[in-house]
């Protein structure tokens, strides 16, 4: 018999494999290419934890400028749009608040027909915007931190330098204390509410008869408290506390605070009392930031004037 003609059929371009050993090795070099991205898993891991120890390592006040420069370059555009968010919803708020401000004070008006009480009330939302200009600077102020704080103790101000804001410039609201700021860039400022743990501010009595230290109470509370005031004065409940001047941070006369208890003596020598703010870092949005380096002088007598005004 004659043997069959054998040829490569020309449609075939390539050989195909004999036999499993090819399949397995094509296998394996699969595999050996996921070990490689597993193996590079851990390095990235601890390359992205050695980072975030380094940056939560960092000063208070480092990080703090490192953050205003991030949110000045890469942030920007999300903040501004945040910003904008923020605006609207607090804008529909108010809105809203105004309405029923509105319809509250008409009904009121039909019923009293009570015109110095409405007046009294338009001049209560003037506060102390209209006193002090001179050596304050109105903002706008957008709490900061990190996510998931349950008390917020840094912010953001849309002033800067170039308004006339300083490194340690207090800031207000028409209740009273607010924070300070820490880091100035051009537009804008970042600063630390009183419940900052590094907060401290000199108070007094607003008879100027007992002195102390105000610092936040713990990190999840939004409560003062008061330190290092003698023993042998007692403060009743109620005590008003204002800034006392000392240090050259804070004026005179800012309001801090009511006391509210006595928390405990420290060996018969000093006293600690349980401090309710008059500012809470989430009830505040405009404040007022002193520009006048000068103006060290006592300051209560804007509030004054602002309640005098409240109560024409």
């Amino acid at each position: 018999m004659r043997r069959a003609w054998r040829r490569t059929d020309p449609r075939r371009f390539a050989k195909v494999p004999g036999g499993p050993g090819q399949l397995n090795r094509r296998g394996n070099d699969s595999e050996s290419g996921f070990k490689r991205l597993a193996r590079r898993d851990p390095l990235r891991l601890f390359l992205l934890l050695l980072a975030a120890i380094v940056l939560f390592s960092l000063p208070h006040e480092h990080q703090l400028a490192l953050a205003t420069a991030i949110r000045s370059s890469v942030l920007a555009p999300v903040l501004r749009l945040q910003v904008g968010v923020a605006d609207a919803r607090s804008t529909r708020a108010r809105l809203q608040g105004f309405r029923a401000e509105r319809d509250s004070l008409a009904a009121e008006l039909l019923s009293l027909g009570d015109v110095d009480e409405e007046n009294r009330r338009l001049r209560a939302l003037l506060g102390l915007a209209a006193t002090g200009m001179d050596r304050f600077k109105p903002a706008n102020l957008a709490p900061a931190g990190r996510a998931g704080e349950s008390v917020k103790r840094s912010f953001v101000l849309d002033i800067g330098a170039a308004q006339g804001v300083y490194r340690g410039a207090p800031v207000i609201a028409a209740e009273g204390l607010v924070g300070v700021v820490r880091v100035v860039a051009a537009g804008q400022a970042t600063g630390d509410f009183w419940t900052h743990p590094e907060f401290r501010v000199s108070a007094m009595t607003t008879e100027g008869e007992v002195f102390g230290i105000i610092r936040a109470l713990e990190a999840s509370s939004l409560l003062m408290r008061l330190e290092n005031t003698p023993y042998q004065a007692e403060l009743l409940a109620g005590t008003e506390l204002v800034t006392s001047g000392q240090g050259g941070v804070f004026p005179r006369g800012i309001p801090i605070g009511r006391v509210l208890e006595l928390t405990g003596t420290q060996a018969g020598w000093a006293r600690s009392y349980l401090v309710e703010p008059a500012v809470y870092p989430d009830a505040v949005r405009e404040v007022m930031v002193l520009v006048d380096r000068a103006a060290m002088d006592d300051l209560a007598d804007l509030w004054e004037r602002g309640t005098a005004s409240d109560q024409r």
